[in-house]
């Protein structure tokens, strides 16, 4: 399994002077292009805005396959990219995750990124 980062915190920046919001490690906005950014920490609470279930991973991921990899709209309006682990409604969530599905930040892994659960 992947070395974990962070147990529970998503980061990111918000620039001072557009608002813009990204939990990429930015130095400047990728909005505005200003370079007054500051740290962020986001509540973790989202949902999915799109999906794929991969069924067929590449390199360190694919002993992982088949996982849900998703773009997460968070509850502040910044959108991440993450993978899903878990069960929804009872079911694997490679098997029952939809657009819309309530996600909570789990944890970062090194070489793979954030990792949400369904709530």
């Amino acid at each position: 399994m992947a070395e974990i980062m962070e147990a529970h915190s998503l980061t990111g920046k918000k620039c001072k002077s557009c608002g813009f919001e990204a939990t990429d490690p930015v130095v400047s906005c990728t909005s505005c292009g200003s370079d007054d950014v500051e740290a962020k920490t986001f509540s973790g609470k989202g949902k999915v805005y799109t999906y794929t279930v991969v069924h067929v991973g590449f390199g360190h991921l694919a002993p992982r396959a088949p996982y849900v990899l998703a773009v997460i709209e968070l509850e502040e309006g910044a959108k991440t990219m993450s993978i899903i682990e878990g069960e929804y409604q009872g079911k694997p969530v490679t098997e029952s995750v939809a657009i819309d599905m309530p996600v909570l930040f789990d944890r970062t892994e090194t070489s793979t990124g954030f990792i949400f659960k369904p709530t």
